[in-house]
């Protein structure tokens, strides 16, 4: 694969070229879950929202703890101190604050990423604002796809060469490389125990390739 430069790009731009696109997909289970799940409180005074989200926080940390998820799998997304505020005849009354500690926690393998959100609510937890999956290593699936987007675009390639009825060179005198990664679809499950519907992940990988015609 190669880099376009100034001359390159006015050579593959002449007459005698075919230009094909490839594309390769391959799809694979996720091995890992990412979920966002934390804490909010309120209180009229502020110590006091934080404390007792402190509090809460440490026991959600512990129960992930006792599932066998390491403290390097969990940290923090995101730590706020709102107001808390109403509104009456357009004149704001403070009502007191609100403490939010979101964590981010990795899961693997993905069938316990149900329980760790059980785990999280029954410890205190009253956020779970968000799932996802996704592969620790992509990278292996991603050159599975490349080569099946190679053969697509030598395919393309050949076939257009025979209906014009004229010779393919046999390697390509140009790869550009144009990829793009799909994770699956979030899914919750409305039963008393948590259900995570993972889905597949799909690898994309896209290349345009560029035949010189002598």
């Amino acid at each position: 694969m190669t880099n376009i430069n100034s001359n390159q790009l006015k050579e593959c731009l002449c007459d005698h070229t075919i230009t094909v696109f490839g594309t390769g997909e391959v799809s694979t289970p996720p091995d890992r879950a990412v979920i966002i799940t934390g804490v909010t409180t309120t209180s009229e005074q502020v110590a006091e929202a934080q404390e007792e989200n402190a509090m809460l926080i440490a026991a959600v940390v512990s129960s992930l703890h006792s599932l066998g998820i390491p403290s390097g799998n969990i940290q923090t997304s995101d730590y706020r101190i709102e107001e808390n505020v109403r509104y009456e005849n357009n004149v704001k009354i403070l009502l007191g604050y609100k403490v939010t500690h979101l964590l981010k926690v990795y899961v693997e393998p993905v069938r316990e990423a149900g329980a760790a959100i059980d785990a999280a609510v029954a410890s205190g937890a009253n956020v779970v604002s968000d799932i996802r999956f996704e592969l620790k290593d992509p990278n292996i699936v991603y050159q599975k796809a490349l080569a099946i987007a190679i053969k697509d675009g030598e395919q393309k390639a050949k076939t257009i060469a025979q209906a014009l009825q004229i010779p393919l060179p046999h390697s390509p005198h140009q790869i550009v490389e144009m990829s793009s990664y799909s994770p699956s679809s979030r899914m919750f499950s409305d039963v008393q125990t948590t259900q995570i519907q993972t889905g597949q992940l799909v690898i994309t990988a896209q290349l345009k390739i560029i035949y010189l015609l002598i």
